[in-house]
């Protein structure tokens, strides 16, 4: 079990945590409680605040002395990050940002060590960062094989969420330890409370409290046993209050004109009986701005051109809100995952005058008349190892430039190759874009 709060190596990039240390602890506690637990305390391996050597020596020690009949279970608490190539890597006290491979433990050398191992059963569990920015699979993928059972704390493309004071647990090993101890039911009746078990608690109250859902991955024969549940054991936990019913809408006309543009956008947008089922008519290029404050699992919308069929791309798993650049034109229609999702179309591309920020998770900028020359510096990384900043042509979103910001060169220039505006497309650093000198 490691738990690293601090990262002398990187503070700049790595800032310290809250959690981690007492992460390990309470879980060590909940895993080998005298009543209910499945572990003996002395197999229980505390590693706090190690360096990537100490760790990876501790890995290899705790694979490598398995016997087949063995379950082992591996945990994580600290800070995650993604390399160039969406790779995972769990950050240790000499971890360097900016060469992770060198100074950080990849996911790729733990299903090395687990690939290596006699155990038929290995449990992992990581409760750290992954950045959005990667657009790939969830984490489950990058260690996940044969035999093996694996739960994480969020999906790909959230941020996990530290401890809220000096010393605590994060709110998922928190509702790890909970699960372990009394809370997960034993679904089927045999005394135990296995690892899908664990995880259904897991998911079902992370839902309910924070915006970071659980991911598990499952490679193996049924399933493995965590804890136990004693007779007499409290009984399964109540399921969750359902949702309120929808609002109806009325259904309102709405013509709307971006002031400044040359040509006036027309939307007429007709509400079904929720907000989530809508379709409208632009003639001109728009923006859709999606709500998802209220909504736990992130909202996803699917865009539709009416007359083609074709869907125009949006991002999945939208927290917040956040405004996207719509370039096409006709009649479009839209569905959301969730009745708490909020849409919202805005005529016209916007106006934007240089210099101007853009939050993290805001979406697209507003269109802005392009310079010869446009800079974009990063203030915020927000965890990632890089933001790709791409400046975009309203007129058919097809990008027009590219460039990377990194720590240490945290200050990119694009060129709008002639095009008279432009916007700087998604991206979730908090960035300056102003003209470059």
């Amino acid at each position: 079990m490691i738990g690293n709060s601090t990262y002398p190596a990187d503070e700049h990039n790595l800032q310290p945590l809250k959690g981690p240390v007492r992460d390990i602890a309470a879980l060590h506690r909940a895993l080998a409680d005298p009543r209910t637990g499945m572990f003996a305390d002395l197999d229980v391996t505390l590693l706090p605040e190690a360096t990537s050597g100490r760790a990876i020596r501790a890995l290899g020690r705790f694979f490598g002395a398995a016997t087949r009949d063995d379950v082992l279970l591996f945990f994580f608490s600290g800070h995650g990050r993604l390399d160039r190539d969406g790779r995972l890597h769990l950050c240790m006290q000499d971890t360097d940002s900016t060469d992770l491979l060198a100074t950080a433990v990849s996911s790729a050398r733990i299903n090395e060590f687990a690939d290596a191992s006699r155990a038929r059963n290995i449990v992992i569990i990581l409760d750290c960062c992954h950045a959005g920015a990667f657009r790939g699979g969830d984490v489950p993928d990058a260690v996940a094989g044969p035999g093996r059972y694996v739960l994480t704390s969020c999906r790909g493309t959230q941020l996990a969420d530290d401890a809220t004071v000096d010393n605590g647990t994060s709110v998922f090993t928190q509702h790890l330890v909970d699960g372990l101890l009394t809370a997960a039911p034993d679904h089927d009746g045999d005394g135990y409370v296995g690892f899908s078990d664990l995880y259904t608690y897991v998911d079902r109250r992370m839902r309910a409290s924070a915006k970071q859902i659980p991911q598990r991955r499952v490679d193996g024969d049924g399933d493995v046993r965590l804890a136990r549940r004693p007779e007499g054991a409290a009984p399964p936990a109540p399921p969750p209050p359902p949702r309120a019913p929808a609002r109806r809408w009325r259904t309102p006309i709405i013509i709307l004109a971006a002031a400044g543009a040359v040509v006036a956008s027309l939307l007429i947008w007709r509400y079904g009986t929720t907000p989530t089922d809508a379709d409208y008519t632009a003639t001109a290029p728009w923006r859709l701005r999606i709500e998802g404050n209220q909504v736990s699992d992130g909202c996803t919308v699917t865009l539709t051109d009416a007359r083609t069929g074709e869907e125009i791309p949006l991002p999945d798993d939208v927290y917040g809100t956040r405004t996207y650049q719509i370039h096409h034109t006709g009649s479009f229609r839209w569905q959301a995952n969730d009745a708490a999702c909020r849409m919202i179309p805005l005529a016209g591309s916007g106006g934007a005058t240089l210099p101007f920020a853009l939050l993290q998770s805001t979406g697209d900028s507003d269109v802005f008349a392009a310079p010869g020359r446009v800079s974009v510096q990063v203030r915020d990384f927000n965890s990632n190892p890089r933001c790709d900043i791409r400046l975009h042509d309203p007129a058919d979103g097809a990008a027009v430039d590219v460039a990377t910001a990194e720590p240490g060169a945290a200050t990119v220039v694009l060129d709008p190759r002639g095009r008279d505006r432009v916007y700087v497309g998604d991206t979730w650093c908090g960035v300056l874009i102003s003209v470059a000198p």
